[in-house]
């Protein structure tokens, strides 16, 4: 209690820097631990399964075709790999299985609609990743056809008495489902999200093909294996390999495929969310440490001046007795109490822009209070709060007795300008990855993706009546607004389902392909996908099930079957389709993102706008998407006006039409959201820096002021003073750049392997950065040197 209260008494005396240090210090505890908990955050995904360390997802590992050295790596399989390894592979306790079917929007008998996560899932799902269930038993449950269970988020929704509700799917009208149990709700930090579990003997309700006990293709499934007590994953590579070459016949396979095909790898499903992201968690890491330290040494450099003021007092304590190590505790306790005022203003500026933060995180800040990021996060705040005293502790222990008698002033600034360079390789850093960040995101955004879409809209068909297909197609095409109208199964800002072309005999693959499956005349014209070989689909001649490929397609199909007089007019066998003829070839296309663009060739199938009906009508839980085509500089109102067509075909009146346009640009959140990261970043150690850099100004122009009385009357000019101090500085400030560069250009480097379209790293980027700092602490040095270089010499000479 003694050393807190001399701690608050010290805490605003003059000249003790105590605002700014606070300022500066809760503005890097706020942004480091904000980008530390973030990161935290990742690593905490699943962890929260019980048992979650003995918890593993199946990967599967396959060459997609025979010129692609390398395999590809995705979180599904096929429906019997799970409760084949169960059964085959020792070491594996209980395997589960979940297949999503979307988020779809369902309705109770009162016609109240909800919308949420549904999947298909097997009686094990609970034995291997379960959630307290609130109401009903869910092993039961997921045994018996017609049955699903709900989150405590859905059930809240719909009142007390959920269970026992019949619920029925607008995009599979007719099918019933009885809600028998509730459970609670998954976290946000989950890598496989649900709202909806419904029994996995109820696929054929879902399905026209259950593949849920396929061993090769329709790779759908999230599978999970909980392991024995101690059993390592790598151990069951044998087993495993044992079943594929029982039930895949696998070495037939790789015979015919020249190598290596398809293998399974266990990886632990902590790791399968981070382990996407690789490359932003380092990044993020870099720059909250990045953060904490410049704001760790500017908080010391501003110490140190503070105590220097404080040198008479260090000597009075120790001429009464006090120990180097009481003198420690003092320091120790008011670098505490300083950190808890800074963290305390760190916490309330984070609340205080809490909306603005969740937005760019897209989670809520309540979910990273879990045991995952708080403790860590202790940890790194208790090393912080020890650098942050230790260090002036024993600057303070070892001022001489001797300053009592005597005006005591630091004859060198070395340790200053070590502690002032570190800023200035954080504040270089922290910028170069600002402009590189900034100027990528705005190429991706602005870059070519090979499609028009802007001015498109689309609606899904879920729910519409396929005898009122064509009235509504009428009306779209009446509206004024509208250029085009057409119809697509699929549309390229979404990562597309895969399909295999055989070889002619049928009996090899010959590689991997994403499948648009069904358009009609106008998708492509619409689109604005130009066909630069063969006809286009709007033409005579074009038939139901013809096809067009990509280029990259056609190259590839002239490769493996040595067609040298081109692929139009050529029959192909696609897996799930007939054989069809090509009978065009079109440009390749960004599918998906650039930050993760799916780089298979690519294919579309041709059927009629009659064709899509018949089969609507047939099939009423067929999904595809109505596409319309504004007319140029007639954009406004039109999403509403679609609705309102769209709408006179619904029973509940709930159509969502969606621009393609906003589509493409919420692909690229994410990367939004790490530029605006990158920004606030910069603002703090901007921030901090400018601070340090005030402070160290004002204790050299202090402590050199009688030099700089001599030399003026020596006959130096106000502006030879000024440049030589800058110079002083600028001899400091250049390494350091050099440094933070040379960090920044290895992180980005690293950072952009993964974008298809790169921003290049050239050499005036980083230039341009260099001569910002530059200015900067030209323009703050001039500012405060040119006070002291003003005044009377005789002022700074008059007591000597």
């Amino acid at each position: 209690m003694y050393l807190l209260k001399i701690a608050f008494r010290n805490l605003f005396q003059k000249q003790q820097h105590s605002i700014t240090r606070i300022i500066s210090l809760a503005a890097g505890l706020a942004f480091g631990i904000l980008m530390l908990s973030e990161v935290f955050y990742y690593y905490s995904f699943d962890s929260f399964y019980p048992e979650a360390s003995r918890v593993y997802v199946v990967q599967s590992n396959a060459r997609l075709s025979d010129d692609n050295a390398e395999m590809d790596v995705w979180d599904r399989t096929s429906g019997a790999i799970a409760p084949g390894m169960k059964d085959e592979v020792p070491g594996v306790e209980v395997a589960t299985r979940l297949n999503s079917i979307g988020n779809l929007i369902f309705y109770t008998a009162d016609q109240k609609s909800y919308k949420g996560r549904c999947v298909l899932a097997d009686e094990y799902v609970y034995d291997v990743i379960p959630r307290n269930m609130l109401v009903g038993n869910a092993k039961e449950a997921m045994l018996k056809p017609s049955n699903c269970i709900i989150s405590s988020k859905i059930a809240a929704s719909m009142g007390d008495d959920a269970v026992g509700k019949v619920i029925e799917f607008r995009k599979y009208p007719g099918v019933q489902l009885t809600v028998a149990g509730v459970f609670e709700a998954l976290p946000e930090n989950s890598n496989y999200k649900y709202d909806v579990l419904i029994s996995m003997s109820s696929i054929a309700q879902f399905f026209d093909w259950d593949g849920s006990t396929n061993w090769l293709g329709n790779d759908r499934y999230y599978s999970c294996v909980k392991l024995d007590a101690g059993v390592n994953p790598k151990d069951l590579a044998p087993a495993i390999r044992k079943m594929q070459e029982k039930h895949q016949d696998i070495i037939k396979l790789e015979q015919d495929h020249g190598g290596e095909l398809l293998k399974y790898t266990l990886i632990p499903i902590q790791k399968v969310y981070v382990s996407r992201i690789q490359g932003m968690v380092i990044i993020l890491s870099t720059i909250a440490l990045a953060v904490l330290f410049v704001s760790l040494m500017n908080y010391v450099l501003l110490t140190f001046s503070s105590l220097i003021n404080r040198a008479k007092s260090s000597a009075v304590y120790k001429t009464c007795g006090a120990t180097a190590n009481d003198l420690k505790k003092i320091i120790f306790t008011e670098s505490f109490v300083f950190f808890v005022l800074a963290l305390s203003a760190a916490l309330v500026i984070l609340m205080a822009v809490k909306p603005l933060v969740e937005n760019l995180v897209a989670h809520s800040l309540e979910a990273t209070l879990n045991q995952y990021v708080l403790w860590p996060i202790v940890g790194v705040l208790i090393i912080f709060v020890l650098l942050s005293s230790y260090f002036p502790g024993r600057f303070f222990a070892n001022i001489p007795v001797s300053a009592a008698f005597r005006n005591y002033k630091q004859k060198k600034n070395k340790w200053k300008l070590g502690l002032l360079s570190f800023q200035f390789i954080g504040a270089s850093f922290i910028l170069t990855l600002l402009v590189v960040v900034t100027l990528q995101y705005h190429k991706m955004i602005n870059a070519d993706h090979g499609y028009r879409s802007q001015g498109v809209y689309y609606c899904s068909t879920n729910g519409i009546d396929g005898s009122k297909l064509n009235m509504i197609m009428n009306e779209l095409r009446k509206l004024p607004e509208v250029e085009k109208v057409g119809m697509g199964e699929e549309v390229p800002v979404y990562q597309q389902s895969g399909n295999n072309i055989y070889s002619q005999d049928g009996k090899k693959d010959l590689f991997n392909i994403a499948d648009f499956y069904s358009v009609d005349e106008n998708y492509l014209s619409i689109l604005d996908i130009d066909v630069t070989n063969g006809r286009d689909f709007s033409t005579s001649g074009i038939n139901n099930n013809d096809v067009f490929i990509s280029k990259k397609c056609a190259e590839l199909l002239k490769i493996h079957n040595h067609w040298e007089d081109g692929v139009i007019g050529k029959e192909i066998k696609v897996s799930e389709h007939q054989r069809s003829t090509i009978k065009g070839v079109f440009d390749d296309f960004i599918i998906g993102s650039i930050v993760e663009p799916d780089k298979r060739p690519s294919v579309f199938f041709y059927q009629s706008e009659e064709g899509f009906i018949r089969q609507k009508e047939k099939y009423p839980s067929m999904e595809f998407k109505l596409l319309v085509q504004a007319k140029t500089g007639m954009e406004a109102n039109i999403r509403n006006k679609i609705k309102q067509v769209v709408d006179m075909a619904l029973p509940n009146k709930d159509a969502v039409v969606r621009s393609l346009e906003d589509e493409q640009f919420n692909g690229y959140q994410a990367q939004l959201s790490f530029r605006n990261g990158m920004l606030a970043g910069n603002v703090v150690v901007f921030l901090i820096t400018i601070i340090g850099l005030i402070g160290y100004t004002s204790t050299e122009t202090t402590r050199r002021s009688k030099e700089l009385a001599i030399r003026r009357i020596s006959g130096a000019s106000i502006s030879d003073l000024i440049v030589n101090f800058i110079l002083e500085l600028q001899y400091l400030v250049l390494p350091s750049l050099l440094i933070g560069l040379g960090l920044a250009w290895f992180i980005l480097t690293k950072w952009m392997e993964s974008f298809a379209q790169k921003m290049p790293l050239q050499w005036w980027i980083f230039l341009l950065c260099s001569i910002g700092i530059l200015l900067m602490v030209a323009i703050i040095a001039m500012i405060k040197y040119s006070r002291i270089a003003s005044r009377n010499p005789v002022e700074s000479l008059r007591y000597e």
